[in-house]
């Protein structure tokens, strides 16, 4: 009857764990990263506000904020592949704060 108890306990972990992956991150910093450039022909204004809103509102909770062209592109990009599902975003505001952080990158500045 331990045993089971066990097993059962085990599979409940394991199932939970599997749906708790980071597929949000996995889906929104996979692929090649864009230019800030790119980001700013692909996302409006509003939009990329709207990125700097959330990233402001739910990043600010837990550390201090770095300033946007404190990274490139692709550290940003290496960030938030940890902090989007730390920071419990869904697809579209962790693409939203993706294109914010990018398009003001430090990148941003030489391109």
């Amino acid at each position: 009857m331990k045993k089971l108890i066990v097993v059962g306990v085990l599979s409940a972990f394991v199932f939970v764990m599997a749906n708790c992956s980071p597929k949000v991150a996995k889906q929104v910093t996979s692929g090649p990263v864009p230019t800030a450039v790119a980001v700013k022909n692909q996302f409006s204004g509003e939009q990329l506000d709207q990125g700097k809103m959330i990233w402001q509102s739910h990043c600010n909770r837990c550390h201090k904020l770095f300033a946007p062209e404190s990274r490139t592109p692709e550290s940003w990009n290496n960030v938030l592949k940890v902090m989007i599902t730390k920071a419990n975003l869904n697809k579209n505001d962790a693409t939203l704060v993706r294109a914010y952080l990018i398009a003001n990158s430090g990148a941003a500045k030489t391109e």
